[in-house]
Formats: structure tokens, sequence, C-alpha cells
């Protein structure tokens, strides 16, 4: 009788196993045209994929995972499993494009008839004078200001910079401007749920340790690969030069 009892246990026992196992989930991403691969991430396993051309995948889930979906394309998006996505055959998930908005939108007078208004249009050559179009970002006014105090043709601002020190403190705030863009750029990748569950690092540190990790020598070059499951390889990795950091 014992015997029995005990491997009704293990039969129970082992069940509950089974189902703490990850399954293969397959999905599909619902939009009008994938340009780049989304990635998907497991936060919670720490685990991750990329879709294939027509926005299909498939990766390992169980109940209570938490997906991320992130692209250049797309707005971040993240999803927990339920069991009723475990049951479905395939996860469908509907992705809102990541638009630029434009600060200012001017419209024409138009009269209605198409031909006459197209005429109407002023357009603008910058060719004619001699302006190529470039897709290259404006400079940042701290970056007109010491282009300005560093031209030849200016030896007064180049006395200036140098005898007040201006020009080392734009340099620094260029520098600064560029390592906070990057931390905002890796934050949008990765969801502060790893930070807090994963690295169990509290919520008001999450900035300052980006921040720690942006003076690292690879932490530009990882960024800018636009991975996120490589970031949160990075961030696990230096969580304990961090909080060693912090005890000093």
């Amino acid at each position: 009788m014992k015997s029995s009892f005990f491997l009704i246990c293990m039969l129970i026992f082992s069940a509950h196993l089974f189902s703490q196992d990850r399954v293969l989930q397959k999905g599909e991403i619902l939009a009008d045209s994938i340009e780049a691969p989304i990635h998907i991430i497991n936060i919670t396993a720490e685990k991750g994929t990329v879709t294939e051309a027509n926005g299909e995948f498939s990766i390992e889930v169980r109940e209570n995972d938490l997906l991320l979906f992130s692209s250049v394309q797309f707005q971040k998006k993240e999803i927990l499993i339920t069991a009723e996505i475990l049951s479905s055959k395939v996860l469908k998930v509907e992705l809102q494009k990541d638009l630029t908005e434009l600060d200012e939108v001017r419209l024409h007078q138009l009269s209605g008839n198409l031909a006459s208004d197209i005429e109407k249009i002023k357009t603008f050559d910058p060719g004619i004078i001699g302006f190529a179009l470039s897709d290259k970002e404006p400079l940042s006014i701290e970056e007109r200001k010491l282009v300005a105090m560093s031209s030849p043709m200016d030896p007064v601002g180049l006395i200036f910079g140098a005898l007040s020190g201006e020009r080392e403190k734009l340099k620094k705030a260029i520098e600064n401007n560029r390592l906070s863009a990057l931390v905002y750029k890796a934050r949008e990748f990765v969801p502060d749920e790893y930070f807090t569950e994963t690295l169990l690092l509290p919520s008001n540190k999450i900035m300052d340790f980006l921040y720690y990790c942006s003076l690292k020598p690879n932490f530009e070059e990882l960024v800018k690969k636009n991975d996120p499951l490589v970031l949160m390889e990075f961030f696990k990795e230096k969580l304990p030069e961090y909080n060693e950091f912090i005890k000093d």
C-alpha cells in the first residue's frame, strides 16, 4: 500500500514537472510589410529568436513567460504567455509602426483640380545653388558652437575658446549627450521587468546602472547592433561589477 502511494506521488510530481517544461510556440506578425527581422525575446528564459521574411516565428515558452517584440520599424510590445495562448495553434501579434511625428505640417491651398494644383505647387532643388541633400543628422547646438569656436576663419573665437575653457566644456557636453542617447536607446530595447525581476535591480537604479554600463568600451557597439538579447547578456555580465562599484 505504501509503495502504491509513493508511486502515485511520483506520478503527480512528474506530471507537475512536465507541465513546467517549455513548448515550441508558433507565431505570426500581423503587419502590412516587414522591412527588417523582428527580435522576439523570452525575457523569463533569456532566450530569443527572429522572424522569418514572412513574419512567422517559433520560440520556446511556458505559462507566465514574458515575450518582448522589438524592431526598429515597429513599436516595442510585450506579451505575457497565458494558458489560452498555449492552447492556440498560432500566436498572432499585431505591431504598430514606429512613426516619427512632424512638429509642423503646412498644407497648400488646393482647389480640387489635381492637374492645376500640381502646377501651382512650388518646388525647390537644392542642387541648383550647390547644396546637396544629406542623410546625416543635423548638428546639435553644442556641436555648432564648437565648430564656430574652432574655425580658423574666426581667430577671436579660437582665442576665446582656448582661454575661457569653453571649448573643453562643449566637448564634454557633446560626449555626455552622445552617451545619454545611447543609454535611452538601450532602455528602449530592454523592458524594465528584465532589470527588476531577472537582475533584481531596484527600479530607481536602472538609469544609474545603464550610465555605468555606457562607460564600458563596447557599450556603443552593442547598442548599435539593435539586438536586445545581446544587450541583456551584457547587462547580466556587468551587474556584479556595478554592485561592487556602488558598495565602495
